[in-house]
């Protein structure tokens, strides 16, 4: 039996993290008691005379004999007499492995609204009907559908609960462009907003003569959707995939135009962070615009540029990352979708082994992080400048648990 009292847990631990320890705390008592199987032993308490016995049972493998060893303490009695007391009275003896596997129950792992309980209003989950001993299943709280589903993989497997399998999330219908919430008071964990446009440097319009840079003071486009996507494998071309926001649009015949970045992170689970940009108005309003989407790799490898911040995190992190501007596409592979109402640009992370060094690093870190992004193509000539912004997103403490899993 094993009693955790949430009092005294829940003031220092954040809901997941004592849910999480709960969870593992069940999956060891249940490994240990599949060890006590897998050994063939046991253990018996006699209760008459509080002795422990240990009568271990080994198959021998010629002539299939049965050998008997038994460790009994001062009781006078032999060994013959011993078994026949064991068989005749089952109920005198409490078996740490023969307990009836259905009989198990799993007591309450509380729901997230139980931790925001105030410590006056705590109470214990189990009265004195719990510990009836005139029933052989104890009286079940009021039970959280953790704790059903942990019963019911108990009932199924023996006993045996496999928590690696209450990890494993369900496949859902993914449709994307929907995916990551959008939250703009930004204090929603795991979700995007716009950044403000103002905290990012660009090239003004005599940057040629005096190379100053001036605050930008809005974007061409509009951030409409993002998404948090993993899967077993790399995923390309995600607005052309049928259900996608930009997909529907185009079936509208509308004028919008879409800039899809879709952040390719590498691991043995592959994890897309997918920004999606629209424009309503013509894209010969922006011949810059208009040249980078009709331009061939080399010329858009060697004009777009993205600006990251850090806005909220350690102060090792935010100057490790800085706020400066660089070509993405001289860094990093880039591989370019061109749809009837889009561009997509799918960022390689794993294509450099330094980037693919940090990204393993920083993946388990994002949700301490408030991140802000800045995209623009470099503008070289007088005729070009001053530069503006395509877009800009703020992302608050991103989780990659949270991230939707891909049907294959």
């Amino acid at each position: 039996m094993t009693a955790v009292d949430w009092k005294f847990w829940k003031a220092y631990l954040r809901p997941s993290s004592a849910r999480f320890i709960t969870i593992r705390m069940l999956g060891r008592i249940a490994a240990l008691r599949e060890m006590f199987k897998a050994k063939l032993g046991n253990y018996t308490l006699d209760l008459s005379s509080g002795e422990l016995t240990r009568n271990i049972r080994l198959n021998q493998i010629e002539g299939d004999s049965m050998v008997e060893f038994h460790t009994p303490r001062g009781d006078g009695k032999t060994r013959e007499n011993k078994a026949e007391e064991m068989e005749k009275t089952p109920s005198e003896h409490a078996s740490l492995v023969s307990l009836s596997d259905v009989a198990d129950e799993f007591f309450d792992v509380p729901e997230p609204s139980d931790y925001d309980q105030s410590e006056n209003s705590w109470s214990p989950d189990f009265g004195p009907d719990t510990y009836s001993q005139d029933t052989h299943q104890p009286k079940l709280s009021t039970a959280a559908g953790l704790v059903k589903r942990l019963h019911d993989l108990a009932v199924q497997k023996r006993g045996y609960v496999d928590l690696q399998e209450m990890a494993r999330e369900d496949y859902i219908p993914c449709c994307y462009g929907t995916t990551l919430p959008k939250d703009p008071t930004c204090t929603l964990a795991c979700s995007w907003t716009q950044a403000d446009p103002s905290s990012f440097l660009i090239r003004g319009e005599n940057y040629l003569e005096d190379h100053n840079k001036v605050n930008a003071k809005s974007t061409l486009m509009q951030m409409v959707a993002a998404d948090w996507l993993k899967s077993d494998k790399r995923e390309d071309d995600l607005a052309g995939r049928p259900g996608s926001i930009v997909q529907k649009y185009a079936a509208q015949g509308g004028p919008e135009f879409f800039i899809v970045v879709n952040m390719q992170i590498p691991g043995s689970t592959r994890y897309n962070l997918a920004l999606y940009y629209m424009m309503n108005t013509p894209v010969a309003n922006a011949p810059l615009l208009e040249s980078f989407i009709n331009g061939d790799d080399a010329y858009r490898n060697s004009r777009f540029k993205i600006i990251p911040y850090i806005s909220k995190g350690s102060w090792i992190v935010k100057q490790s990352v800085g706020k400066k501007a660089c070509l993405l596409g001289q860094a990093l592979e880039i591989n370019y979708f061109h749809g009837k109402n889009y561009l997509e640009l799918g960022v390689d992370v794993g294509s450099s082994t330094i980037a693919r060094g940090v990204a393993g690093h920083v993946l388990g870190y994002l949700n301490n992080l408030v991140t802000e992004l800045a995209f623009l193509i470099e503008a070289n000539t007088p005729e070009e400048l001053p530069e503006y912004l395509l877009g800009t997103c703020r992302f608050n403490h991103l989780d990659a648990s949270k991230a939707v899993l891909l049907k294959p």
